[in-house]
């Protein structure tokens, strides 16, 4: 079945990159009507948890690629740890704005491609990557690209590598077509146009990782994402006490943003593993991470997965 078109999708990012301010960075997680601080410290977040899971298992620092690398957040960390880095987006406009970064801060060992994840077959030679990482890239393929891409990221990952993958996910599978939820700063007199993507239950990616030579050494849900959605849903109640004030002051809206995560422990993390014990199900969609290694070969033990 064919659901998601990939100009449609490219034109999504294309336009929300085109809709930011200049110096802005954060587009890859479509935050851009929120104050910047939600966005950054989600990013910090899950990078300390990569950072982490490296470190544990000796993963080299040769070469690492970034699947679906919007404009060049994560290229700057990893272009911290790997001696070449290589990035691809299917929207040009990212993959201008991620060079013109890189540029920027002099990291001549980052390449940006404008690429899409179904063309991995066609980038020249036969490169092996001590890290690949997916951040929220398989969402947007449909159901029959999915194997292949697996298989192909699975021949370029190096006998010692990691691939990373970051997915929105729901249980039963759901083929979104629904706009997204107004941010903070979104007019309500703009139009909302249709979102797309497909969230799919957590264990269909280990099983198609899996199938296609991949072990999953770690699944676990990434929290740093539903921390973010609980402080755009605090600042939404608190910008209807204060009458609007955060929706029409950005500088106020992001001083509270900031407030909130200095409070995180308890007016974030508390309620956040509250509802995860409780009522799981009251979150249609969340995050999970998944970290693959190069299967044994047949006969040898498996890894531990946890």
């Amino acid at each position: 079945m064919t659901f998601l078109d990939r100009d449609r999708v490219a034109e999504v990012w294309d336009a929300a990159r085109r809709a930011a301010a200049d110096e802005d960075c954060q587009t890859g997680y479509l935050q851009d009507d929120w104050p910047p601080a939600i966005a950054a410290n989600r990013l910090r977040g899950e990078w300390r948890d990569v950072a982490r899971w490296l470190d544990r298992r000796g993963v080299p620092r040769g070469a690492c690629l970034d699947v679906g690398c919007g404009t060049g957040v994560w290229l700057e960390r990893f272009a911290q740890r790997f001696h070449r880095v290589d990035g691809i987006d299917l929207s040009l406009e990212m993959v201008v704005s991620a060079r013109r970064r890189m540029a920027r801060l002099g990291l001549e060992h980052v390449r940006v491609a404008c690429q899409s994840a179904v063309d991995l077959g066609g980038l020249a030679g036969d490169p092996q990557y001590d890290l690949i990482f997916v951040g929220g890239v398989l969402m947007y393929l449909d159901d029959d690209q999915i194997p292949g891409v697996l298989a192909r990221l699975r021949r370029m990952l190096s006998p010692r590598g990691l691939l990373v993958l970051r997915e929105s996910c729901a249980t039963p599978i759901w083929y979104r077509d629904k706009p997204l939820s107004p941010g903070l700063f979104t007019d309500p007199a703009a139009p909302q146009l249709p979102y797309y993507a497909i969230y799919r239950p957590p264990a269909r990616y280990r099983e198609l990782a899996e199938h296609n030579g991949l072990a999953v050494v770690r699944a676990r849900a990434n929290r740093h994402y539903k921390v973010a959605d609980m402080t755009e849903s605090w600042l939404r109640v608190l910008d209807r006490l204060l009458r609007g004030r955060l929706a029409r002051k950005p500088a106020a809206a992001e001083r509270a943003a900031r407030w909130l995560h200095r409070l995180r422990h308890l007016a974030l993390l508390a309620p956040y593993y509250a509802i995860r014990l409780v009522a799981p199900r009251a979150w249609r969609v969340t995050n999970r991470w998944l970290l693959c290694a190069p299967a044994p070969p047949s006969g040898a033990p498996a890894a531990r997965s946890s």
